[in-house]
């Protein structure tokens, strides 16, 4: 199974779809015991809220239902707009 550190930095996974791997990640080290001197624990119920939209994010991503792409022209018009300031 892959690690955080297998995933790159130089991935073209858009953010909020990285963000959900790491989440999900987070979720699966919270909850599975890696050793016996640290005991597992359940999820909140919002820490489960957030784990379900990481995993309907994942799942529109992989059906194309939505694309998760970042809109350039959006960045660039808040940071001309934080210069203004």
């Amino acid at each position: 199974m892959a690690t955080k550190s297998d995933n790159g930095s130089d991935s073209s996974l858009p953010p909020r779809i990285k963000a959900a791997f790491e989440y999900l990640e987070h979720v699966r080290e919270v909850t599975t015991q890696w050793s016996p001197a640290i005991p597992m624990r359940d999820l909140t119920n919002v820490e489960k809220s957030v784990e379900l939209a990481a995993l309907r994010a994942l799942q529109q991503y992989l059906l194309g239902e939505m694309d998760f792409a970042e809109n350039p022209s959006a960045s660039k018009s808040a940071d001309t707009d934080d210069e203004d300031d």
